[in-house]
């Protein structure tokens, strides 16, 4: 049969059911259909690179998916097909860790999804929007948003029932409501054994197996999570499986098996260093040092703790920041909403109004005056209201002298970027800076020159940093710039062009004449690094050495400063 006698719409339907049961075969018809793009329609082009983008997303190449979804967008999809790529970017956006641009999609989709007038658009879209949610950790909305799906569907389509019934019994799980999630987890299972959907069959064998470890249960956990292993390896199902092998080395240590603990671990601890492998890592590191320590291996023991630490660090930055920005677009989705309500009574308002005025005249000016009056006070109330705000999560963040970030906020800013960076493989500097006898200038000029000098070399450093720079008071004449994606000898040359402009400032506009300098100490990434705190520890040493050698100066980080 010729390409233009192809069903394509079937075609894509086809490509889409591939990706719950065939990985492999869902990419190569996308390859496929990609010989004939030509002849498809713009809609069905947008979900052509929608799958395209999908794909991406399961091999674990996020920057490729957001670009493959982006060019979907360019084809004007609506409906289901532009709330499926709108979801896939806001799983992409997750895992690149813009979590800011993730919630902001996810309000912005849910209110068309509520706008649809077709239910199974919104059931096929709850149960994404469901997915997403638990990469969150919004439970309690997974659950609700799960449960809506559910009903609305009413058994009327198997596929979105079985995924209704996995996702509730995920989020009972993850709610610790243990005998319900159990229940629910059997249930599903015997429904998609019989409708013929087996990834979401073994999905809730694996819940099953989720359920018992997380009771402690772990003699009757090992056969199902071994069972479900085996039938996600004929799928090639990474993220799965290594969950699951994370999983059972630590069944294994708490069976006392350490050879089997062991070469579980070692197979996830040989996995790259990338975000979506934090959680199995720490968990096995965790084991590890378990099974080191057994051995009479502390030095071991040591070593795969502090790994473990590292992680569950960044896995709780990585929480915090996900919370913040959750915390952050509800917040800003209630004001929306506010903002519309107070928008909608101004506008009943004025047309009440206007009807006074035509019936009676004369009195209507008095009370348009009082209606105007009070209008104009809730919108002066909103928007000091939102000021209010604004002024609120600055002053959480800035150092109220100089308005540049405080030691909190810069550092766990610098955190989250270094920790992106060490995923990367990318370059990461710390420049830290003091101002050379400081002290001398608040007690012979007093306290408000000594203000005037924080200020001012905040001023002249603010004028020369780059976007991705992290400007940071560390606490009274010290200072600190994170710069990421920076080499050491970028931050050395950055540092020395400091040291010259705050040399140069002059100080006569301060109402006295005196000199200001400033020592530098810098330190780069190493191999070793866990987490921010041996850059800042090395960068201190080597502000302390360029202070020991006579001041004004900038000293670069090197094993012989001790």
């Amino acid at each position: 049969m010729g390409a233009d006698n192809v069903d394509y719409d079937k075609e894509l339907d086809t490509i889409e059911k591939s990706f719950q049961t065939d990985i492999s075969l869902a990419i190569e018809q996308i390859d496929t259909v990609l010989t004939y793009e030509s002849l498809l329609t713009l809609q069905q082009q947008s979900r052509l690179y929608g799958l395209i983008g999908a794909k991406f997303l399961y091999l674990g190449d996020f920057v490729e998916a957001d670009k493959m979804l982006d060019k979907a967008l360019l084809f004007n999809p609506n409906g289901v097909v532009l709330t499926d790529i709108y979801l896939l970017k806001i799983t992409v956006n997750i895992a690149l860790l813009n979590y800011q641009q993730a919630f902001s999609l996810l309000e912005e989709n849910f209110s068309r999804i509520e706008n649809y007038q077709d239910n199974s658009i919104k059931i096929k879209s709850y149960n994404r929007l469901t997915n997403v949610y638990l990469q969150l950790g919004a439970y309690d909305e997974m659950l609700r948003i799960s449960q809506l799906a559910l009903n609305l569907n009413q058994g009327t389509d198997p596929r979105n029932q079985c995924f209704s019934m996995l996702l509730i019994s995920v989020a009972h799980l993850k709610l610790q409501h243990f005998d319900q999630a159990e229940t629910l987890f059997t249930d599903t299972q015997s429904y998609c054994k019989d409708h013929d959907f087996p990834l979401i069959e073994i999905m809730s064998i694996k819940g099953q197996a989720n359920v018992l470890f997380d009771k402690g249960l772990y003699a009757e956990a090992e056969p199902l999570y071994l069972v479900a292993l085996e039938r996600y390896q004929k799928f090639q199902f990474e993220v799965e499986i290594n969950e699951i092998q994370s999983y059972l080395s630590s069944i294994y240590f708490h069976l006392g098996d350490y050879q089997q603990a062991d070469m579980f671990a070692q197979l996830i601890n040989a996995l790259p260093n990338k975000p979506s492998n934090m959680q199995v890592k720490k968990r096995v590191s965790e084991i590890l040092s378990l099974i080191a320590g057994k051995r009479g291996q502390f030095d071991k023991a040591y070593q795969y703790q502090v790994v473990a630490s590292a992680l569950g660090q960044q896995l709780l930055d990585e929480q915090k920041v996900k919370e913040n920005a959750y915390q952050m677009a509800r917040f800003n989705s209630v004001e929306k909403n506010r903002e519309n309500t107070s928008l909608i009574q101004d506008h009943e308002l004025l047309m009440k109004q206007k009807d006074l005025f035509m019936k009676e005249k004369s009195s209507s000016i008095m009370f348009s005056t009082l209606l105007v009056g009070l209008s104009v006070g809730l919108l002066l109330l909103l928007i000091s209201a939102w000021m209010q705000r604004n002024q609120f999560m600055k002053q959480a963040q800035r150092d109220g002298l100089t308005g540049i970030f405080n030691r909190r906020t810069g550092q766990e800013m610098a955190e989250n970027e270094f920790i992106q960076a060490q995923m990367l493989g990318e370059s990461f500097s710390v420049l830290l800076m003091d101002l050379d006898l400081f002290k001398n200038i608040n007690d012979q000029y007093g306290h408000a020159t000594g203000d005037w000098v924080l200020k001012k070399v905040t001023h002249v450093i603010g004028e020369m940093l780059k976007p991705t720079h992290i400007f940071t008071r560390m606490g009274g004449e010290e200072f600190a710039i994170f710069m990421p994606k920076q080499t050491e000898d970028i931050a050395v040359d950055f540092a020395e062009q400091i040291r010259d402009v705050i040399a140069n400032i002059n100080t006569r506009f301060s109402g006295h004449d005196f000199t200001v300098t400033v020592s530098c100490g810098v330190s780069s990434v190493d191999k070793d690094d866990l987490s921010l705190d041996p850059l800042i520890r090395r960068a201190d040493l080597a502000l302390y050495k360029a202070k020991h050698n006579g001041r004004n100066c900038v000293v670069c980080y090197n094993d012989t400063i001790k």
